[in-house]
């Protein structure tokens, strides 16, 4: 091998060195076979880096000088050709090449060839910062996507110089390398959970190295495949490891969320709030974001009184932190705006949503995945209020941008496309509606063909096969849909969900005996879950109910209608138009009973909540008008006959 000593090649390297020149050196000690490439070692901030082999084969470089440059002897090539080189396994336990091709110079002027390296901790400590945002970061019953997880990723790589590009190529180069924990690392970074999964049990197994890290991405990678008993598990051997820590006690509270284990939900986020105070100050963003996090639970709960003022107390830190035009002040908009239609105070809501739009355009541009995501929200509200042309251009835009920044086959956009043909379908365009909606079922179950979503799809689906009459081919997708949710929790609320569904779908086919079971079972799994006041309890009631009333159980009936009117003024008002539904459901059946003076009393309550609440022409409050006029018919005829 050539040594530094050869005047060759001090010749070049002084050149280089000067002058900014690279030099190809044919080596006469290798008699014409091999030449000299100058290789210059930069840090991911550019900075030179001294001491540095680099191999070739068999063949390794001296160490790189001050000015970060050494030279490697390897074949002949033409300018501009590449190899791949590598580091000597002295240097690779601690090092490791963002990139491992190396491309020859094109010309003398461009000088050495540019090499950068990545200390194995500088990467460790980027993805478990990346990771704990990720665990801090959504709406728990929205879990962050992997869209979102990536541009966490992105803005900490940038603090550590690399730019998105160098940041996939590092990831990958990363992941090579025979310790089981850093090939889950990468295979998490990369969103390839399962296979992340598997390496960080097989490292956990071996308890070597970092126990208490390997936990913490296993706990996450359990989490990002909707694994949640597996996450709680995980992060609560971690917190007994550990002790209190932010960013466990954020994972545990998510994880719990998720799983359906209220109470002790809300007792790790009000410890992680009350932690993050404590080590931060209460005006800390961490903590607004610790407020969010516990105020999403109580919003769960039902106890939306409790939640609003953490959200608005939140979103006062995130300005005085951020500042008004901050796209992560704009995020946290949403929140407040969900809890406001939630509370049926669209009217709030609407500004704020335009608000965080005009916000993300201004620092994104019109075309950012984030403008994306404001466009599908303010449509959902704008679908809520029956604006569904005006839902249909937004979120067709919507589309548009995530199908042109991520392709035709990525998650995001199987959820565009599954929204657009939901305002389709209320637009009762359901020959549109239909292929969009398989198209996303196409693209989730490509992905991962048990994945909840993959049953949210399939329920989207067979409500659509229902509205045109197609029963049987809407049953398998229902049972389908709930095999997969009952396979990670069988008493997950989102199993009561499914039950109800298939129940409903069974009762319009006439099989009521199949039916009642389901929906009893669905009504018992959410008042174990939520409690016997809460408004889901009262959407199972009213499905029970008319099945009763089906069946000409009336009597059994009506003392569910009145619990269920009951449950929803308390949660929503007296004004809400849940409510109006209740009134209008119980006024059918006094109707029924031949007790037409309450049933008026009450149809008419339930018409001028519609009209004061959704408007005149809303399909809904048209259908209560008939039912009212109904009624009137039939008392006219009564004072008729006598």
């Amino acid at each position: 091998m050539m040594g530094h000593r050869d005047p060759q090649f001090l010749k070049c390297a002084l050149l280089c060195t000067f002058v900014s020149t690279a030099c190809f050196v044919t080596s006469a000690a290798a008699a014409g076979e091999l030449s000299e490439l100058l290789i210059k070692a930069l840090d991911p901030h550019g900075r030179v880096l001294e001491g540095i082999r680099f191999t070739f084969a068999d063949i390794q470089s001296l160490p790189t000088t001050s000015n970060g440059v050494t030279g490697l002897q390897i074949p002949p090539l033409e300018a501009g050709e590449s190899i791949k080189i590598d580091l000597p396994s002295t240097l690779a336990a601690d090092w490791f090449l963002v990139d491992s091709t190396v491309h020859t110079p094109a010309a003398l002027s461009e000088g050495p060839a540019e090499v950068v390296l990545m200390r194995r901790s500088e990467l460790r400590l980027l993805a478990g910062e990346a990771r704990d945002a990720e665990g801090q970061a959504g709406r728990p019953d929205e879990p962050i996507s992997d869209a979102r997880r990536r541009e966490i990723l992105i803005d900490y790589a940038s603090e550590y110089g690399l730019s998105e590009n160098e940041l996939s190529r590092a990831i990958l180069s990363f992941g090579k390398t025979q310790d089981p924990m850093d090939r889950g690392i990468a295979a998490y970074l990369s969103g390839h959970y399962a296979q992340a999964e598997e390496s960080l049990q097989e490292a956990a197994a071996a308890q070597e190295g970092d126990f208490l890290e390997t936990l913490r991405y296993l706990g996450a990678s359990h989490y990002a495949q909707a694994q949640y008993a597996d996450a709680v598990e995980t992060f609560r051997k971690a917190l007994s490891l550990r002790g209190e820590d932010l960013a466990l006690l954020s994972w545990l509270g998510a994880s719990l969320h998720l799983d359906a284990m209220w109470r002790e939900a809300e007792s790790i986020k009000r410890r992680h709030l009350e932690l993050c105070s404590e080590l931060n100050g209460d005006s800390h963003p961490r903590c607004a974001q610790a407020m969010n996090n516990l105020a999403w639970l109580l919003q769960d709960t039902n106890r939306l009184s409790e939640a609003e003022p953490l959200v608005r107390s939140a979103l006062e830190i995130f300005q005085a932190s951020y500042g008004e035009d901050d796209p992560r002040f704009a995020t946290h908009f949403n929140h407040l705006a969900q809890l406001l239609q939630t509370t049926n105070r669209l009217s709030e809501a609407e500004p704020l949503l335009r608000r965080a739009l005009k916000i993300d355009q201004k620092a994104y541009g019109e075309a950012h995945p984030r403008v994306a995501t404001r466009l599908n929200n303010l449509a959902l509200l704008l679908k809520d209020t029956n604006r569904l042309r005006e839902a249909e251009i937004l979120l067709r835009r919507a589309l548009e941008i995530d199908q042109e920044t991520y392709g035709e086959e990525h998650p995001r956009v199987a959820t565009r496309l599954n929204n657009l043909a939901r305002v389709i379908q209320h637009m009762n365009r359901l020959s549109e509606a239909e292929p969009l909606m398989r198209r996303a079922l196409e693209i989730s179950r490509a992905n991962d063909e048990d994945h909840p979503i993959v049953a949210v799809r399939l329920n989207n689906l067979a409500r659509l096969l229902q509205e045109t009459n197609r029963l049987s081919e809407a049953e398998p997708l229902l049972r389908r849909a709930l095999e997969i949710d009952q396979a990670t929790d069988k008493d997950h609320p989102i199993v009561a969900f499914r039950l109800n569904n298939l129940a409903r779908l069974l009762q319009a086919m006439k099989r009521l005996s199949e039916a009642e079971p389901l929906m009893r079972r669905a009504l018992e799994i959410d008042q174990a879950s939520f409690g016997k006041d809460h408004p889901r309890v009262a959407i199972h009631l009213n499905h029970l109910i008319k099945l009763l009333h089906a069946t000409n159980r009336l009597s059994d009936a009506e003392p569910l209608m009145r619990r269920a009117l009951a449950i929803d003024q308390a949660s929503y008002g007296e004004a809400d138009p849940r409510v109006a539904i209740h009134l209008s459901n119980l006024a059918q059946l006094l109707h029924a009973t031949d007790r037409l003076d309450e049933a008026e009393s009450l149809m008419r309550r339930a018409v001028k909540i519609l009209e004061a609440s959704i408007g005149e022409e809303n399909p809904n409050t048209r259908i209560v008008r008939e039912q009212l006029s109904l009624l009137l018919d039939t008392k006219a005829s009564r004072t008729a006959e006598d």
